[in-house]
């Protein structure tokens, strides 16, 4: 087994990888769930921008009720999007600022990815960016990091799963610095001749609900935002309609 390799080496961008850390998700459920919501915000809704899309695993769900277009600063991830929904446009973009030109008549931003602004400002501007994108009548719909108090500092956890090659095991570890989560990831990949070690460092923004909630009402005057505390997979979900 060589020396670990810091993140930045092209495995931890892969989404193969993604896809095998996160395979105990149940995408098919979740979009379900999504799809009831859309149906009571905005009925009739026909097109849906996902922000941050990762690898379009909740796309080639939602594609069977929506249009379905993506956006992610991966390239790898979207291109694994791209062959899940080859009917979609999946651009590269950061949520903080992007401009498509279009509106969408629903707006997720799904599995906690709005922790990675990480700062209270920039969670501002990336709510107003996807506020902007919404059409009359539309739904935004974003699914929350934790909140301060519910972070536990020294929590470990393990994930694993099946590359093309061999297999894959995540180790994990919270932290905290400031307002920020701070997860110590180690991963180890085996193929039939060896084991790599490969070690990332995870930061997400702690925001409270008072400041997520704060974010909707800024973003536009006319958003209406409710928050849902069962959500997908527990962590709640906020919840914006866009009046018509």
């Amino acid at each position: 087994m060589g020396e670990a390799t810091q993140a930045g080496d092209e495995f931890l961008d892969s989404a193969e990888l993604y896809d095998a850390i996160y395979s105990f998700k149940d995408y098919a459920k979740e979009c379900e769930r999504l799809r009831a919501i859309i149906n009571v915000a905005a009925p009739g809704a026909k097109t849906l921008l996902d922000v941050a899309c990762g690898t379009g695993s909740h796309s080639q769900f939602l594609k069977k009720y929506f249009k379905v277009d993506g956006i992610d600063r991966n390239e790898d991830y979207l291109r694994a999007a791209r062959r899940k929904n080859p009917a979609g446009h999946y651009r590269r973009a950061d949520m903080t600022g992007f401009d498509l030109g279009a509106t969408y008549h629903a707006i997720t931003c799904l599995f906690s990815a709005i922790g990675y602004v990480g700062t209270v400002e920039r969670l501002g501007r990336a709510i107003a960016v996807m506020a902007r994108h919404l059409a009359p009548g539309g739904v935004l719909i974003v699914e929350p990091w934790l909140t301060p108090d519910r972070w536990q500092i020294g929590t470990q956890t393990i994930n694993g799963g099946e590359l093309s090659d061999g297999k894959v095991v995540r180790l994990a570890l919270s932290g905290r610095e400031g307002n920020l989560s701070v997860i110590a990831l180690h991963y180890l990949r085996s193929n039939q001749t060896s084991i790599r070690h490969y070690v990332e460092r995870m930061e997400l923004g702690l925001f409270t609900r008072d400041e997520m909630t704060r974010a909707f009402t800024d973003a536009a005057l006319d958003l209406d935002v409710r928050y849902d505390d069962k959500g997908l997979i527990g962590r709640g979900l906020y919840i914006a309609r866009l009046r018509s």
